[in-house]
C-alpha cells in the first residue's frame, strides 16, 4: 500500500480532520496488523547462522540521532509532530511503496513509522547520495524526504529542497544545511546502510562502494544492520531516539570455502551422471 493511499485513509473526509483515537468528532484510528514484508531484502546478517563461516576484516559503528513518529503524529505540531510537512510528504511519499519499518514490518494502519533527522546530522556521504539519486532521478529517488523548515511558526512547507545541478554543491547552498529536515521510513534506512557509517572507518573505500553491500554474505562483501534503536517515550510527549548502525566487510573462512568447494563439486557431479545417463539412452537407441 502506497503511503498516499494511507495518508488519504487516515484523513478520511478532509485534511483538516484530526488524526488520533477515535471520538465522536473524528473518525476511528485505523490500527494495523503487523505484517513482515514479502519483499524484504535485507535480514540481520549478524543473527545469521552462516555469519561465523566469514571473518571481518573491518569492523565500524555508528550511532545516530533521530525522532520516531506514528502517522498519527501528522496532526501534531513540532516537535512532537510534522504538521508543518504533511501534504509536502504525501507529495512525495505517494510516489513509491512504503519502504516498511524496523527490520521489514509494515504495521500498517495509523502505526506506520516515520522518522525524522537533522538535516546536518547527517553523515555528507548518505546527503551526497540522496541529493545525486534527486539530481539523476535515481532508483533512490523519494527515499528520503529532504526539506527546509517553516519560516515561521503556523506555517506550512510544500516542496523538497531543490538539489544544485552542480557537484560538489556550492559552499553557500550547503551552509543551509542547518536549517533542513530529513524525513523518511525506517525501511529506507537500509537501502545504504554503510553510507552511515563510512566515513572515518578503516575501510571507508569498501563501505562506499554499495556495489559490495546486499542481504546476502559473500566473502569481500559488506553486511549492515541497526543493531539497536531505542523507542521515543510516547507517555511523555518524547519522540527522540538513537539508531546504532554496524557495518562489516567480510572475508570467507577456510570453512566456509571447503564447503563451497564440497557442494560445487557434488554439484559437478551430479550434472556429469545426468550427461552419463542421456548418453547411455542414446546408444540403446
Amino acid at each position: 500500500m502506497k503511503l498516499d493511499t494511507l495518508l488519504t485513509a487516515a484523513w478520511l473526509a478532509s485534511t483538516a480532520t484530526a488524526v488520533g483515537p477515535a471520538n465522536p468528532d473524528s473518525p476511528p484510528r485505523l490500527k494495523g496488523e503487523p505484517a513482515k514484508m514479502t519483499s524484504w531484502r535485507f535480514p540481520n546478517p549478524f543473527t545469521s547462522p552462516r555469519h561465523k563461516l566469514f571473518t571481518p576484516t573491518c569492523t565500524t559503528s555508528r550511532t545516530l540521532k533521530a525522532k520516531q513518529y506514528l502517522l498519527d503524529d501528522l496532526s501534531q505540531e513540532p516537535p512532537e509532530g510534522l504538521l508543518p510537512y504533511r501534504d509536502a510528504l504525501k507529495q512525495v511519499f505517494s510516489t513509491r511503496e512504503y519502504p516498511g519499518s524496523w527490520e521489514g514490518i509494515d504495521p500498517h494502519g495509523y502505526d506506520r513509522v516515520l522518522l525524522s533527522m537533522e538535516y546536518d546530522d547527517v553523515p555528507m556521504r548518505v546527503r551526497q547520495w540522496i541529493e545525486e539519486q534527486e539530481r539523476t532521478d535515481g532508483a533512490g529517488k523519494g527515499l528520503f524526504a529532504v526539506y527546509g523548515k517553516p519560516q515561521k511558526e503556523g506555517s506550512r512547507v510544500l516542496n523538497t529542497i531543490n538539489v544544485p545541478r552542480e557537484t560538489p554543491v556550492p559552499g553557500e547552498w550547503r551552509e543551509r544545511d542547518a536549517n533542513r529536515i530529513m524525513v523518511f521510513a525506517p525501511g529506507a534506512l537500509y537501502e545504504v546502510l554503510p553510507l552511515f557509517v563510512a566515513e572515518g572507518s578503516d575501510c571507508e573505500d569498501t563501505l562506499l562502494d554499495l556495489s559490495k553491500y546486499s542481504g546476502e554474505l559473500a566473502d569481500g562483501g559488506v553486511a549492515a544492520y541497526p543493531i539497536e534503536h531505542t523507542k521515543p517515550q510516547r507517555a511523555k510527549n518524547v519522540r527522540d531516539i538513537e539508531i546504532t548502525i554496524k557495518a562489516e566487510v567480510l572475508k570467507q573462512t577456510e570453512e566456509e570455502k571447503a564447503e563451497k568447494a564440497e557442494e560445487k563439486v557434488e554439484e559437478t557431479e551430479k550434472v556429469e551422471k545426468k550427461e552419463e545417463a542421456k548418453s547411455a539412452e542414446k546408444d540403446e537407441l
